[in-house]
């Protein structure tokens, strides 16, 4: 769990509790006050894009593989053992060392 799941967690929580108090609900029943609230869940999601971006920029210059990439990664390399199984299921069952000798 990431460190802004746990910080959104805390938070929803926190405003569920509010949400049970009568005071709290006729707040949030003005219209001045759901645009705040929604502007300021806009604005988390801008948060997160923009660290993103970050990490990923702070990644390039370290030269780091960042979570996209390892991804990318994994998938290519088992496409890669898929094909390879099933040439090598279509060739029969040689030995890989003897094929190369024979060349």
């Amino acid at each position: 769990m990431s460190m802004l799941d746990a910080v959104k967690d805390v938070v929803v929580s926190r405003a569920m509790r509010l949400m049970s108090d009568p005071r709290i609900s006729r707040v949030m029943g003005d219209e001045r006050v759901m645009n705040v609230a929604m502007k300021a869940v806009g604005f988390g999601g801008s948060i997160k894009a923009e660290l993103d971006r970050a990490s990923r920029f702070a990644a390039g210059l370290f030269g780091l593989a960042t979570q996209e990439e390892v991804s990318v990664l994994r998938s290519t390399i088992q496409t890669l053992e898929d094909n390879l199984a099933i040439m090598e299921s279509k060739g029969g069952s040689r030995d890989p060392s003897t094929q190369s000798a024979g060349r």
